[in-house]
Parts: C-alpha cells; structure tokens; sequence
C-alpha cells in the first residue's frame, strides 16, 4: 500500500473521529444549557449535573481540536491544504 493512501484512509477516519465529538460536543453544549434554565429557581438548579457536563465538554473539546490539527496537518502532507 503506498504512503499516499495510507494517509487518505487515515484522514477519512480522522474526519469521521471529528463529526463524531462535534456531535457529542454539541450534545453537551445543549443538555447544559437545558439544565441553566434562567427562569429555574437557583435552589432547583442541578449544579452538579453541569458541572459533570462540563467537564466531559471541555475533554471532549480538547480532543476535537487536536484532531482538527492532525487532520490539517495529514492535509498538508497530501497536498490538500
């Protein structure tokens, strides 16, 4: 298998690793919003709730933007950036 296609399977499963935490990335963004509701009393607020949420979507949010790079990076090896 030639170096050319190994980084164009490479790149597509990169691709899909991206769509895939963006989904999850959104999914977050909105449960926490959900659970924000600013006409929620403060005392049934689930603070605990979002703050599991939120640490889960700034992990996930790391990770997505390394695989934005890697995913630039394999491009600019093929010539596609």
């Amino acid at each position: 298998m030639s170096e050319r296609l190994k980084f164009e399977g490479r790149l597509l499963e990169k691709e899909a690793e991206a769509k895939s935490l963006k989904l999850r990335i959104e999914g977050l963004r909105d449960s926490i919003r959900n659970q924000l509701d600013p006409f929620e009393s403060v005392e049934n607020l689930k603070a605990h709730i979002v703050a599991g949420q939120a640490v889960d979507l700034s992990e996930l949010h790391v990770k997505y933007r390394e695989t934005l790079e890697e995913i630039r990076n394999i491009k600019a090896e093929l010539g596609k950036g």
